[in-house]
């Protein structure tokens, strides 16, 4: 078959040595030891089985070419791992037959290295040699498979460095037809009123500076209605062109969500979404499909924190550029490993957790 140079999937676009050097990688991420002494002994017996002469059982080597692997490269082999699985989705796991696209963000700390300062200065309130460089990531994740979709990474501090800049610069990712879902942190104006202008509806949490008033507006249900939000001034970062074309107003929904747990007090919270339709997007249904933004927390948690107990920080090899690559390296072998697991979120079955039909292990055949 002829492909273009469009068409070639990700991973063929990387040199047979990278491309043998990153499965190698990825068995170590995706194994229960996690050494590169591990890694090493896996290429040593696969090249025995092939009829070729093993090699050094030195890790220094495989080390240092790890460090290498081009990011861009890795960084579209997350893509297209994550949409791939994403695509595999049962109808079951979508949301009224949507896809639901989670977006959270985080922190992440790296060796205290001259070069790791300048490209991601620690906190100011910290002494010289008393903190870490520190970066902001913004990561968005399928609720379907829960793989991860696209990410950014970006100062902690500064102009444009916060995590609605960072979202702002994933939108491509983000398709007509598409649900985002959010916390509070992403309830702004703007931050609706552009995803809507793809086609992209929000379902996120009221920010607590908003007032409600459920007395107001067009009632739709108990603690359900529609209002009107005016446009803010234009922002520094927005363009007059691109600050003329949104509408003058936005008519939204809000209504307010009980999370009941038991041994615990009720949580009340109000959600805001342009899903205007509540016979089509009944209020109980937009409550548990927030409920389960939680899962975008505890990815984040894998991804930020340690993946089987392996710290985060041990990709970063002392360059500004590769936090970048072992941000991606890890959040592949994230990928992969949901993929393995075998789960996905079925809302036919209450939104619960439910096991896959087949997992990872039937695809590959084995």
């Amino acid at each position: 078959t002829v492909q273009t140079k469009q068409d070639t999937p990700p991973f063929l676009k990387l040199p047979e040595h990278n491309f043998r050097l990153y499965l190698i990688t990825l068995s170590q991420w995706l194994s229960a030891d996690h050494s590169c002494r591990d890694a090493v002994a896996g290429l040593i017996a696969w090249r025995v089985a092939e009829g070729l002469r093993p090699c050094s059982a030195d890790t220094g080597a495989y080390c240092t070419a790890r460090g290498n692997l081009p990011e861009e490269a890795v960084h579209e082999l997350v893509r297209d791992s994550g949409r791939q699985q994403e695509d595999q989705a049962e109808e079951s796991w979508l949301w009224h037959g949507r896809r639901v696209r989670v977006v959270d963000g985080s922190t992440i700390t790296m060796p205290d290295t001259p070069e790791n300062q300048a490209a991601y200065p620690q906190q100011e309130n910290q002494k010289p040699g008393c903190g870490f460089p520190i970066a902001r990531i913004v990561v968005i994740f399928s609720l379907a498979v829960g793989t991860v979709l696209e990410a950014a990474i970006g100062k902690y501090q500064g102009k444009q460095t916060g995590e609605n800049s960072l979202l702002r610069t994933l939108y491509d990712v983000l398709a007509e037809g598409d649900i985002l879902l959010a916390d509070r942190y992403f309830s702004g104006w703007c931050d609706i009123a552009l995803p809507l202008a793809r086609g992209v509806h929000v379902v996120v949490r009221k920010h607590q500076l908003r007032h409600t008033d459920f007395r107001t507006g067009r009632r739709l249900g108990k603690d359900d209605h529609l209002v009107s939000w005016p446009k803010p001034q234009r922002p520094k970062w927005m363009s007059a062109e691109q600050y003329a074309e949104l509408p003058e107003a936005l008519t939204l929904r809000e209504l307010r969500v009980r999370v009941a747990q038991k041994g615990f007090r009720t949580k009340t919270l109000v959600v805001v979404t342009p899903l205007l339709d509540a016979e089509q997007y009944p209020p109980e249904e937009i409550a548990l499909l927030y409920r389960q933004r939680w899962q975008a927390e505890l990815h984040l948690r894998v991804l930020s924190v340690s993946v089987h107990e392996v710290d985060f920080r041990i990709c970063y090899r002392g360059r500004p550029h590769v936090p970048g690559g072992g941000r991606w390296r890890i959040r592949n072998d994230v990928n992969y490993r949901e993929n393995w697991r075998g789960r996905g979120i079925d809302f036919r079955r209450g939104g619960g957790l439910a096991k896959r039909g087949r997992g990872f292990e039937n695809r590959c055949g084995r």
